[in-house]
């Protein structure tokens, strides 16, 4: 008896880690998801993974702005999964969004050489984001932590200021 109920117990723990280990982790979309909807909270992270090969003068660019109020780009990074050090090699764009606001907006990501600008793109990446959700309160002075906005070509933007700041 007691065997199976350390057995019991020892599962229902593990099963808890899993579940925790699930949440936190961001969905990642990928190029398949292109043209889809995506429902999600305030406080939420989501990664687009897109295939990507910059020494070919192409790159991952946002083809239209997308609002902030909404979601924001918390990093962006470029990934070679198989690490042959071999010039060239393609690897993956992976650009991870956090969800700050209710609201909706759309995301337009464009592959392209930055120097053609009449040029069609090679590939698009377009996502229609519905966030839900209460936007969070407002920090008091004393919790208020500084942390760059990103708008949607890269660039930090300061903070949002009164008429008469």
């Amino acid at each position: 008896m007691k065997i199976w109920l350390y057995l019991f117990i020892s599962a229902m723990i593990a099963a808890a880690f899993c579940a925790c280990s699930t949440l936190a982790s961001p969905r990642e979309l990928t190029e398949a998801d292109s043209g889809g909807t995506l429902t999600a909270e305030v406080g939420e992270r989501f990664v687009i993974s897109l295939p990507s090969n910059p020494t070919t003068g192409y790159t991952w660019s946002f083809g239209a702005p997308y609002d902030e109020n909404v979601v924001i780009l918390s990093s962006d990074v470029f990934s070679n999964p198989e690490e042959t050090g071999l010039a060239g090699t393609p690897g993956r764009r992976i650009l991870t969004f956090s969800v700050v606001g209710p609201g909706k907006s759309g995301i337009r990501l464009e592959y392209k050489r930055p120097w053609e600008r009449n040029a069609r793109p090679e590939r698009v990446f377009q996502l229609l984001l519905f966030a839900t959700g209460e936007a969070p309160r407002p920090f008091s002075e004393e919790e208020k932590i500084i942390t760059p906005r990103v708008n949607s070509k890269g660039q930090i933007v300061p903070e949002k200021k009164g008429v008469f700041d």
